[in-house]
Parts: structure tokens; sequence; C-alpha cells
């Protein structure tokens, strides 16, 4: 119990004090405070007597909770422009083919030593092409061993920490002097840099009488969408379960999305109904509501990194398999890198694309914080759950052609 108020006050507070120093120390503030949230979450995993079975419940709990009301919240502070949509389909198809290609070049290197290669390879296409929900319903497909399975989600986490840690130090940097870039003030109209939107409303004023009422008017507006894109879910459950002529029961209903479908549904939804929303004056008015967003992205930030428990992992029983996720990620990187150079797209795209499909489309927002470029937002998340639609398929075809190999 101890342990749980323990977490509970840091991922409420830990984020305001770092968001503070990097205000008032310059080299925190060039590090930015997603970073620093990462590392330190990733600390706060490995302490013993810290974490245990309860803790690991209120950190997922705390991460599926933290996107639904986050994402809204940012969606309600941007202004949109069908331009900010320019370029989605050829960075998709860069990144698509990026993973494709890195699979089979990581599967002809390491595929030959891995146990079951191709079930392994069709779960690992999957998940970096729609996230860990793609690999959890190709395990069920493909009858992946759950030791295994952990193990290989194990992994997953470990890579993905670095390739986070890869971008938000120098990655960013790096692509936007080897790909076309502009700056976020010439970029965009309505997001300046993360600290000059920090600088400009903040949340100085958000503790005042009208600051808390505007609050409530947000986490207002946000629950209307949240209520509206859960029922456009059961709608869709209703329609599943229809045309499969099996009835409509409330079984029947939460079963229509047991392959994986209920997630990818409502993010739409939400996301869908937060744009409409950002175009009514009385949404426009919250001027707190990107910054609110963006603090629980900090929270989940700490949350999701804190999940992290390296002392778990056995390098020496899947050696190869962690070599070829490794490979994969960054190569399909690296692919995505040289296609994105041939086809001339923007530097943040391919990022935002490269999250998108590799980390699924929660991680969107962070990033795009990150980057300090609002206006990707809705083209990461489109990309994401396009990656959710057909990550499934991929793996199934992965799987299929590479035990012919």
């Amino acid at each position: 119990m101890v342990s749980v108020i323990i977490y509970i006050l840091l991922f409420a507070f830990m984020p305001a004090l770092v968001v503070s120093l990097c205000r008032k120390v310059s080299f925190l503030g060039k590090i930015g405070p997603i970073l620093i949230l990462y590392i330190v979450g990733v600390l706060l995993g490995q302490i013993p007597g810290l974490n245990n079975d309860t803790t690991f419940a209120l950190k997922d709990t705390v991460t599926t909770l933290m996107i639904p009301l986050a994402l809204p919240m940012m969606l309600f502070g941007c202004q949109f422009n069908l331009k900010d949509m320019k370029g989605i389909g050829r960075s998709l198809i860069a990144g698509l083919v990026a993973v494709i290609v890195s699979t089979t070049v990581g599967y002809l290197i390491f595929g030959g030593k891995i146990a079951d290669g191709p079930k392994v390879a069709g779960l690992l296409v999957g998940c970096e092409t729609g996230g860990t929900i793609n690999m959890a319903a190709l395990k069920q497909a493909l009858n992946f061993p759950s030791e295994r399975y952990v193990l290989l989600n194990s992994y997953d986490m470990l890579i993905c920490f670095l390739y986070f840690i890869f971008l938000l130090s120098v990655g960013i940097k790096w692509f936007r002097k080897i790909l076309p870039y502009k700056s976020a003030s010439a970029a965009s109209d309505s997001a300046a840099s993360n600290e000059a939107v920090l600088e400009k409303s903040g949340y100085d004023g958000l503790w005042t009488r009208s600051g808390l009422w505007q609050l409530c008017r947000i986490m207002l507006a946000v629950v209307c969408c949240l209520a509206a894109s859960a029922l456009i879910v059961v709608l869709v459950g209703v329609v599943i379960a229809l045309l499969g002529g099996s009835g409509v029961t409330m079984k029947t209903v939460t079963g229509s999305f047991s392959a994986g479908w209920f997630m990818p549904v409502f993010i739409l939804s939400l996301t869908t109904l937060a744009i409409v929303a950002s175009f009514l004056k009385p949404v426009r008015k919250l001027s707190y509501s990107y910054n609110a967003g963006l603090y629980l992205i900090y929270i989940f930030s700490i949350a999701v990194a804190s999940m992290a428990d390296v002392t778990k992992l056995n390098f020496g029983q899947e050696l190869y398999t962690l070599l070829f996720l490794a490979f994969l990620i960054f190569g399909s990187l690296a692919v995505q890198l040289l296609m994105s150079k041939i086809l001339k797209i923007d530097a943040d795209m391919m990022v935002i694309t490269s999250v998108g499909l590799i980390n699924s489309p929660p991680f969107v927002p962070m990033m795009a914080s990150a980057m300090n470029n609002r206006k990707l937002l809705v083209p990461g998340i489109t990309i994401g759950i396009i990656g959710f639609a057909v990550g499934n398929y991929l793996g199934i075809l992965a799987e299929r052609v590479f035990s012919l190999f």
C-alpha cells in the first residue's frame, strides 16, 4: 500500500517538478521534460521493494487512462488545416515498406537461429506496424507460447526505450538536418515551440478561480467526447454482431472486438470527435486545454517507463531474438530515412510515422510534443490507426511466407 501511495504522489507531482526545472535550468530545458521523465521512470522501475504486482496494476491503469484523457485535450488546442495531411500517404507507404524490408533482411540473418522463427517474425511485423495490441492478437492467431510472448514483449519494451532515447536525444536533430524541415514558427501559425507554449499560458493561472472553472469545462468536453466514442464503439459492435448472424447480446457485442478492434475504433472515434469539437467557439476559448493534456502525457511518460523491469530480461535465452528485434526497429528507421530522402518527406513527418507504426497512436502525442509540432497529431494518429488495421494481416502473411524459407 505504501508503494502505491508513493507512485501516486510521484506520478502526480514529478512532472510538475521536472517542468519547473526545465524552465529554470537551460541544460535541462534542452533535454526536455519527456526524456527526463522517461529516464526517471525507468530508474523507478528498478528500485527493490517499490515494485510489485499491485504497483504494476496501478501503472497499467494510469497508462491506459492518460491517453484517452490527454488526446482530446491536446486536439482541442490545435487549429487544423487540410495542408497538415499533406504527404501522409507517401510517408505511410515508406514506413510500411521499411518495416517489411528490415524484417525480411533481419530474418535472413537471424531467423534460422531462432526457435519458431516464422512465428516470431510474424509477431514482430504485427507489433511494429500496429503496437502491442496486434502482437497480442497474433499470439492467439499463431498459437505462440505464452512464456516466450512475455519475454518477447519485454524485449520490445527495452528496444523501444532505446529507440525513444535515440529519437529524443539526437535522432530528431539529425533527421531535421538530413531531410526537408521547417521550424515550428514557419510550419505552423498555431504551434510555437513547447517552451513558448509554456511561457504563453503555462500552468501558472490554472489554480485560480477562472483557471479551475476552465479546467472543469475542459473535463466536461472530454467526457462528452469519451461518452460519444464509447457509444460509437457499441454501435459498431452491434452492427458486427448482426452481420455475423449471432444476434445482439452483450456477449456478442463485446465479442465482436475480441480480435483487437475495440481500441482502433475507439481511438479513431475519439480523435474525430475531438477534431470536430476544436472548431467550436466554446472549445477554442479553452486556452489551458493543450497544456492540461500535455501534463497528462508527462504522467504517461513516467508511468509507462516505470513498467520496464530489466532484471527480468534473460539475454542469454533469446539473444538472437533480441538482435532480430533491434535490427528490425533501427533497420526500419534507416530504410525509412532513405525512402523519405528519395520521396522528399518532411523530417518530422518521417519521425511521427515511425512512432505511429512502431509504438502505436498512444505514443504520437508524446513525440509530437517532443518535436514541438502539434500539426503532427492527426497525421500521426491516422497512420497509427491504419497500422492497427493492417498489422495483423501483415503478421500472418509474414509467418506464412517465412515458413517457406
